[in-house]
């Protein structure tokens, strides 16, 4: 009786050893970031591939938004507030800008400091590393509305009356610097329009870069009547 004890005890860890072994073989699981898939058999590369990619969380876009509440204005990016700000009046639609204004390919808010076309007011960016708003210092050392345009670069219009003014400007890491200078006016001295056309050097420092003087549109208009 002992010894078929002993038989049935040797067989019963041949058995148990058997099994251990085969499951501790690397070559009969396939493992991906968030499970364990256990197989007899090999599977392709290329299932792997599908399975581990199914199983990859998916970027959020971000998509942002703005809602105008009595004197405050709420930012939202993905319909989550993110920040609120207030002010002493009442925004209006029209006066605010939306667009990338930093070029890091997120969209900010240009609100003005009053309900006016001054073109003054305040700069938010978004900074997607801290799902924040923040002021840039860059663009508000500009302060003014700009716009944004096909080549990558930034335009402050200016009109005094006298002189349409348009500067043009360039992002430089994180520093905003002038490339472009425009002014057209009627010259006292001709009675001609004059654009000149102002560039910097390295230093920053303006010239005169070209003057381009053509006859007042509203006198050709009266000549050909």
């Amino acid at each position: 009786m002992k010894k078929q004890l002993l038989i049935t005890a040797v067989l019963l860890s041949a058995v148990l050893s058997g099994c251990g072994s085969k499951n501790d073989d690397p070559a009969s699981h396939i493992t991906t970031e968030n499970f364990k898939v256990y197989s007899s058999t090999s599977l392709p590369e290329a299932a792997t591939q599908s399975m581990t990619e199914a199983f990859t969380a998916p970027t959020e876009e971000t998509r942002f938004t703005y809602a105008l509440n009595g004197t405050t204005v709420e930012l939202r990016i993905n319909d989550r507030l993110v920040k609120t700000l207030e002010y002493y009046y009442t925004p209006d639609e029209k006066y605010i800008s939306v667009a990338d204004f930093d070029f890091d390919g997120h969209d900010d808010i240009f609100i003005p400091y009053e309900n006016s076309y001054s073109g003054y007011g305040y700069y938010y960016c978004y900074l997607p590393e801290k799902n924040d708003f923040a002021l840039n210092d860059a663009l508000m050392d500009v302060n003014r509305l700009m716009r944004v345009t096909v080549n990558n670069t930034l335009v402050e219009e200016q009109d005094d009356g006298y002189i349409d003014r348009f500067i043009e400007y360039k992002w430089e890491g994180n520093k905003l610097v002038k490339i472009r200078k425009t002014e057209t006016y009627k010259s006292f001295n001709d009675d001609k329009m004059h654009t000149d056309i102002y560039k910097y050097d390295s230093k920053g420092v303006e010239y005169l870069d070209d003057t381009i003087i053509k006859e007042d549109p509203s006198e050709e208009t009266t000549a050909a009547q």
